[in-house]
C-alpha cells in the first residue's frame, strides 16, 4: 500500500527498461468509490505527457513501468478534466465526514486492486507531511511515525475549502446532519463556509446555517452571493431568518430581503419590527391555523396537502370567524377525533398564550411552567400572530448542542 509521496518523482521506464522521464502526478475521476487512476503524468524534456492507465504496467516506489509498444510522442499534454492528486489535493483541507472535521491532506494512500491502482485514503498525520519532505526518520525519532489514515469513502472535497476550485462531487456532506455540517463550517473561514453552503441544496444549507453561532452566521451570510443567500433565507423559518438578518449590516439585510420572494420578505420584515427580546421578536409567524367549523377529516387533508415541516407542527390553533384565537389541539386530539367532528368540539378552550410585547423571560416561564412545546402569540384583539417554540427558549438558556431535544407533548 504505497503513499503518493513514495512514487512521485521516481523514474518512468519504457518496456525495455529505458528511462523516459519522471512521474509527476496521478490523474483520477472521483465519481466512483475508491477512484481508479485514469492516467499518469510523466515529465520528460521539460514537457508533461498524460499516459492512460491502459498503457501502464506497474507503479511502485521503485518506479513506473510502461507497456509496449511505446512512443512518448504519441501522447498529449494533460487536460483539465481530471483531478491531479498531487497538484489539486495534497495540502488541501477536506471534510472527514465520519469524524465531522476538516483535515489537511498531508499524503494520499493508493493501493492496487485487480488491474487498477486506486485512491484508498488520506494521511492527515504529521508523519505524512514529514514523509513527503524526506524526513520520515524525524517522525520515527520522536515516536510519531504512525500514519493517521482516513478511508477515502469517509472524506469529501468541498467546492472551495481552498482557493483551488476542485472539479469533484460534493455529495456526501449534504447527507450529514445539519449540526454536523455546521460543525465543519465553523472550522472554516467565512468565505469557505459560504462556498460550502452555496453548493448544498437550499433547505440543507438553511438548516446548517441555523446551527451556526450568531457571529459565524452573519459572517457566512455576508460572504455568500446575494441571490444564493436570499434563496437560503427563504428556506428558513421566518424567525430564524430574521435573527440572522438582524446580525448583518442593515444595507446587506435590505439587499437580501429585496431578493427574497415578496411574501417571505414581508414575513421577515414584520418580525424585525419587534424588539429582539420580546415574544414578537422570538416568534415564528408560520403557524398552523384552522377554523372552528373545520372537520377532523378536512384538517388532516389540509396537513397532507401542505406537509408543514416537523418543527412547525407542535399544535394546531383554532380561530373563530373573526380570526380570534379560540382554542388549541394536539395532533393526538386530531387523530383520535371522529372524521366529521368539528374543531370546536375537539379543541381545548382553556388556552394559554402570550402577547407580542411580553418579554422573553415571561415567554420562557410560560413554556416551562406548563411544559409546552410551543405557545401562541396574540395581538391586542386576540388574533394569533405567531408561535414561540421550546427551541427558541432553549437557545436563550442552554448550549446550542441542546437544541431540538425532544420534550413531552401534552394531550
Amino acid at each position: 500500500m504505497p503513499f503518493l509521496s513514495q512514487i512521485l518523482g521516481r523514474p518512468v521506464l519504457d518496456p525495455d527498461g529505458m528511462r523516459v522521464g519522471t512521474l509527476r502526478d496521478l490523474l483520477v475521476l472521483t465519481e466512483v468509490p475508491y477512484p481508479p487512476i485514469c492516467a499518469v503524468v510523466v515529465r520528460s524534456a521539460r514537457r508533461l505527457y498524460a499516459i492512460p492507465w491502459a498503457d501502464v504496467r506497474t507503479v511502485t516506489p521503485r518506479g513506473t513501468v510502461l507497456r509496449g509498444p511505446f512512443d512518448l510522442g504519441a501522447y498529449q499534454e494533460p487536460g483539465t478534466d481530471l483531478i491531479w492528486l498531487a497538484q489539486d489535493v495534497l495540502d488541501k483541507q477536506i471534510v472527514d465526514t465520519h469524524g465531522v472535521r476538516l483535515v489537511r491532506v498531508n499524503d494520499l494512500v493508493v493501493t492496487p486492486l485487480d488491474d487498477d491502482l486506486r485512491l484508498a485514503g488520506v494521511d492527515s498525520s504529521t508523519a505524512g507531511l514529514l514523509r513527503r519532505l524526506g524526513l520520515e526518520w524525524l517522525a520515527r525519532l520522536f515516536g510519531r511515525s504512525r500514519p493517521h489514515i482516513i478511508d477515502w469513502e469517509e472524506v469529501d472535497i468541498g467546492p472551495a475549502v481552498d482557493e483551488v476550485r476542485l472539479k469533484v462531487p460534493f455529495d456526501r456532506v449534504h447527507r450529514m446532519r445539519s449540526a454536523d455540517i455546521a460543525a465543519v463550517i465553523s472550522q472554516m473561514s467565512a468565505g469557505e463556509g459560504a462556498d460550502v453552503l452555496e453548493a448544498l441544496q437550499d433547505r440543507t444549507a438553511a438548516r446548517a446555517l441555523a446551527e451556526l453561532s450568531e457571529d459565524h452566521q452573519a459572517a457566512v451570510l455576508s460572504a455568500m452571493e446575494p441571490e444564493e443567500a436570499a434563496d437560503v433565507l427563504e428556506e428558513m423559518p421566518p424567525d430564524d431568518a430574521a435573527d440572522v438578518l438582524g446580525d448583518v449590516e442593515k444595507e446587506r439585510a435590505e439587499e437580501l430581503m429585496s431578493l427574497m420572494e415578496p411574501q417571505a420578505a414581508q414575513e421577515v420584515r414584520s418580525l424585525l419590527a419587534y424588539p429582539e427580546d420580546t415574544a414578537g421578536g422570538l416568534m415564528n409567524s408560520r403557524v398552523i391555523v384552522v377554523q372552528e367549523t373545520d372537520t377532523a377529516d378536512e384538517v388532516i387533508a389540509k396537513l397532507r396537502r401542505n406537509a408543514p415541516p416537523e418543527d412547525e407542527i407542535y399544535y394546531l390553533y383554532v380561530v373563530d370567524d373573526a380570526g380570534r384565537l379560540s382554542g388549541v389541539l394536539s395532533l393526538r386530539d386530531l387523530v383520535v377525533g371522529q372524521p366529521n367532528e368539528r374543531m370546536a368540539a375537539i379543541m381545548r378552550s382553556d388556552i394559554k398564550y402570550v402577547r407580542l410585547d411580553d418579554s422573553q423571560e415571561e415567554v420562557a416561564a410560560m413554556l416551562i411552567r406548563y411544559d409546552f412545546l410551543a405557545i401562541p402569540v396574540v395581538d391586542e384583539e386576540n388574533r394569533i400572530k405567531g408561535v414561540v417554540t421550546v427551541n427558541d427558549v432553549v437557545e436563550l438558556v442552554a448550549p446550542r448542542s441542546w437544541r431540538n431535544l425532544p420534550r413531552r407533548m401534552i394531550g
